[in-house]
């Protein structure tokens, strides 16, 4: 009994860091060569992997703060592969870990808490841009962008009408998106941890 926690908190520091750098390894390949290619949406698609790979980690260490420190794994990473420390790329990981990190330890690991917080991560993915370059530029880029998106809607002649619609084709896609990452990272997570117990059973490791 007094060697099982020494061993569960080692074997939990491995999968956080194993889960961490898989998150870490997904935005330094695939997240720079989706970017490099101009992709639409991917920011969308990187966070929705990512949310998959931070809940199946999540299920094999069951611990509050796993998966904030899985982002800091993985934001490491992202530090090395730039040669520096580059705020916005940063922010982000820590962000949507801290995000899905609350909503998690408040909610538990169930299904409807992991669909929230694909939601939550997905939305605040569209707002990102937007917080950070307010942070870096001030104030005065937000009525900047304000005008850009006006002389938009002028150029498109939409309406106001019109732009409701849009806004709300644009929040079914965040919700549908965001509900089908979180479950199928609820369900990557129980089928992770299913065959662990299994393989440590037949090994006899408690």
């Amino acid at each position: 009994m007094q060697n099982q926690a020494p061993m569960r908190l080692s074997r939990d520091t491995l999968y956080i860091a194993v889960f961490g750098t898989l998150w870490g390894l997904l935005e330094i390949t695939l997240g720079t060569a989706l970017k490099s290619l101009r992709i639409p949406f991917t920011g969308f698609v990187m966070v929705a992997l990512a949310l998959i790979i931070l809940l199946a980690g999540r299920y094999l260490v069951p611990r509050r703060g796993s998966i904030l420190m899985m982002g800091g794994v993985a934001a490491l990473l992202k530090i090395f592969s730039m040669g520096g420390f580059i705020l916005g790329p940063i922010w982000a990981i820590l962000i949507e870990a801290l995000l899905a990190e609350i909503i998690i330890s408040t909610l538990g690991l169930r299904r409807v808490s992991c669909a929230l917080a694909g939601v939550v991560l997905l939305a605040y993915t569209t707002v990102h841009p937007l917080i950070a370059h307010r942070i870096l530029y001030g104030s005065g880029i937000i009525q900047i962008y304000l005008e850009m998106f006006e002389r938009g809607r002028a150029f498109l002649g939409l309406e106001h009408p019109s732009l409701m619609v849009l806004l709300g084709a644009w929040l079914v896609f965040i919700v549908t998106v965001g509900t089908a990452a979180g479950l199928a990272g609820h369900r990557l997570g129980r089928e992770v941890e299913a065959r662990v117990r299994r393989l440590r059973a037949e090994r006899g490791v408690a």
